[in-house]
């Protein structure tokens, strides 16, 4: 019994010392940097980063940080619209051919068929177009990949996260290959 009443005095003692302030100040760690509001923090707008790519293709990429694909923008513009613009004057040659052989005149083309010319007025026009096509394409990549770029700008992937790709031979019922695909997390 006395152990008992021991070990209350002693519980409750410790309770009413608890229940002090503590008298010894801290001192507050001096900072070297300024505390900004993290609502007055910029954030990183995706409906920026698709205006500016929409107005100067690549510069969408600039804001979002991605500076190596600016080269592959304007060498994607660049190169359909030069193909365009060669199909166009392919086609503007076999045109003006085909009419002045229309009004009995002779054209560049004199040693080929009317049909060849129009076959290849024809293939002219089709690949101008695909090629107009091609460039309006990069395009809009290069605006929509701006956007997500924008939108996945803070997304971080952890060095857990693995793909890996590897040929498979299997052998059941003969020789047979695959691809077989692993995620490791």
């Amino acid at each position: 019994m006395k152990f008992f009443f021991i070990l209350l005095f002693s519980l409750a003692s410790l309770t009413i010392f608890a229940q002090q302030k503590e008298k010894v100040k801290k001192e507050r760690p001096i900072s070297d940097t300024l505390k900004t509001p993290a609502d007055s923090l910029k954030k990183h707008s995706p409906k920026k980063a698709t205006l500016y790519s929409a107005v100067i293709p690549g510069l969408g990429q600039v804001y979002n940080r991605k500076y190596w694909k600016v080269p592959i923008i304007y060498a994607g513009i660049a190169t359909a619209g030069y193909f365009a613009v060669n199909e166009n004057n392919d086609f503007v040659r076999y045109k003006n051919a085909y009419l002045l052989r229309q009004k009995g005149e002779a054209d560049e083309f004199s040693t080929q068929s009317e049909q060849w010319i129009l076959s290849n007025m024809e293939i002219s026009r089709r690949n101008r177009d695909l090629m107009i096509i091609a460039t309006t394409a990069v395009y809009v990549l290069n605006v929509v990949d701006a956007a997500v770029d924008a939108h996945l700008f803070y997304f971080d992937v952890s060095d857990d996260l693995s793909m890996q790709w590897q040929p498979v031979f299997y052998t059941t019922k003969g020789f047979s290959a695959g691809i077989s695909f692993s995620l490791r997390f």
